[in-house]
Parts: C-alpha cells; sequence; structure tokens
C-alpha cells in the first residue's frame, strides 16, 4: 500500500473546511478532483472514508483512525522537504501578521518553521494593515500577511469571505439604530460595513472602535454591538447574519503577502513558503 502525500492532504483538506467546494479551494482543485482524489485513496485503503447523506457526510470508523496518520505524514513530509532544500538556513526574519489571523494560523506556522529551520530567528509584530504596510516599506519588516485593496501588489494567499457577526446569546442586530463594533478609521472592513448599510437605508450608530480583532470579539460577545469578520476566524459562539437578517452580502477579502522591497534572503524566502502553505 502506497499512501500519496497529495491524497492525504485532500483528505484533510475536506474534514478541516467541512466540504468538499471548500476543500477544493484550499488544494486548487474542482470539487470533482477532488472527490477522485478521494475515490483513489478510499481505493488504496480498502475502505470507505466518508459517509454521505445529500449534501453532509461524517467520517467513517476508518476515516477518523486515519486522521492522526495523515497529520503526522504531511507534517513529516513538509519538514523532510525542507531540511533538504535549505539543511543550513541561518540568519533572521522579521514578520508582520494582521492580528485576525495571529490566532488562527501564526501557532503552526511558527511551529513548523522552527521544526525545519532552528538557527533561524524570527520576530513577529501582529498589527492592523495600516501600520504593517509602512512599517514594510521602512524596511523594518521583511514579510506582511496583510489585508489588500484591489490593485496593490503581493502574492494572493487566500480569499476570505468577510460576514455580519452578533451573539448568538442576544438580539443586538434587531436594535434601531443598529450599534456597530469597527476597527480603525483606516480598516477596509469598517469602510464595507458603513457601504452597505447605507446601501439598504439600515441606521447605525459606531457604539465601540477597537483597533484590535480581540476588543471587537469581547464587544460583540457581551452583545454591545454587531461586527463584520473574516469568515475563517469567526466564534462558534457567534452567530453569522444574513439576507434573511437584513444584512446585505459583503465583498471577499483579498489576503496578500507583501515583501519588503529589496529584502531577500534564504531565511525570508522559507519563512514566505511557509506562511503560503500555512495559510491555505
Amino acid at each position: 500500500m502506497e499512501l500519496h502525500i497529495d491524497l492525504l492532504k485532500t483528505f484533510l483538506a475536506i474534514l478541516d473546511t467541512g466540504g468538499f467546494t471548500s476543500a477544493s479551494q484550499r488544494v486548487h482543485r474542482t470539487q470533482s478532483a477532488v472527490s477522485m482524489q478521494v475515490k483513489r485513496l478510499e481505493d488504496t485503503i480498502g475502505q470507505p472514508l466518508f459517509e454521505r447523506t445529500g449534501r453532509r457526510f461524517r467520517l467513517t470508523l476508518e476515516g477518523e483512525a486515519l486522521v492522526p496518520y495523515a497529520r503526522r505524514l504531511i507534517k513529516l513530509h513538509e519538514e523532510t522537504v525542507a531540511a533538504m532544500i535549505r539543511p543550513n538556513v541561518v540568519g533572521s526574519v522579521r514578520i508582520g501578521i494582521i492580528d485576525d489571523y495571529a490566532l488562527r494560523f501564526l501557532p503552526d506556522i511558527l511551529s513548523r518553521f522552527a521544526a525545519a529551520y532552528p538557527l533561524v530567528q524570527v520576530t513577529v509584530r501582529c498589527e492592523p494593515t495600516s501600520l504593517l504596510v509602512p512599517a514594510l516599506a521602512k524596511g523594518e519588516l521583511d514579510l506582511a500577511l496583510v489585508n489588500s485593496d484591489p490593485g496593490e501588489d503581493g502574492d494572493i494567499i487566500r480569499h476570505d469571505q468577510a460576514v455580519w457577526v452578533t451573539s448568538a446569546n442576544h438580539l443586538t442586530h434587531e436594535e434601531a439604530p443598529l450599534p456597530l463594533a469597527v476597527f480603525h478609521a483606516e480598516c477596509i472592513f469598517r469602510k464595507w460595513a458603513l457601504e452597505a448599510l447605507d446601501s439598504v437605508s439600515r441606521s447605525y450608530r459606531v457604539a465601540y472602535q477597537s483597533p484590535s480583532v480581540a476588543g471587537v470579539v469581547a464587544t460583540v460577545s457581551a452583545g454591545l454591538a454587531v461586527a463584520i469578520m473574516l469568515d475563517s476566524i469567526v466564534p462558534q459562539e457567534f452567530r453569522i447574519l444574513r439576507k434573511e437578517d437584513g444584512f446585505p452580502d459583503l465583498p471577499a477579502a483579498k489576503i496578500v503577502l507583501k515583501r519588503a522591497p529589496g529584502s531577500s534572503s534564504a531565511a525570508v524566502e522559507c519563512m514566505a513558503q511557509h506562511i503560503q502553505e500555512g495559510m491555505r
């Protein structure tokens, strides 16, 4: 029996994203190709991995047993490839990341990078895009993972849908005028929120303002306001508000990895690769 890494990655992508459609976006394949890869993996193992009921699915006992082994194999594969390509990378790398993603993605990225390149010193700044972009231009950072406006340069890492959120235990979204928790004035999410509400003539008031995701999360959790967040980081205790709740659709955020002008080293390039892989 030979288990191909690509098949295992697709298998875990379905599990982690919650469906075949969303998994296809992560692994950059069509939905039919994802289904074919699952069939190949099931044929290799000789057992079904998913039980399907309409559009819903759940893992079989064999699928559940495969999960920890698949994660270990993929992690070992990535570390092996990295070690063989850059076995003696030393130096330092300074990265900036929007705090939206710091808790969700950064621990795994840093853990895998440290295992592959233990001699590289890493400095991390978690700040809003409005602060990270100038820091990058000044040479204070080597890499920055930020929200990007259309037309800006940078390597597109992912698209993440912006959504309206409220506390599942309160009826804040029914208040008039609608209380909003927003980020700083330059934040694109703030612009999207106000423009969307104006487009449907919904009255609102900016009730709370915070420079960090933690501040906005605390306000929404307390039932004090409604806010906009990226779909991938919405806490489980929040409720996503949709058109049927009276909230208009929002754009998808474009997340890009920007590089400082002239900043290029083995350490920087290896970190850029780990960020790209960790954000898929």
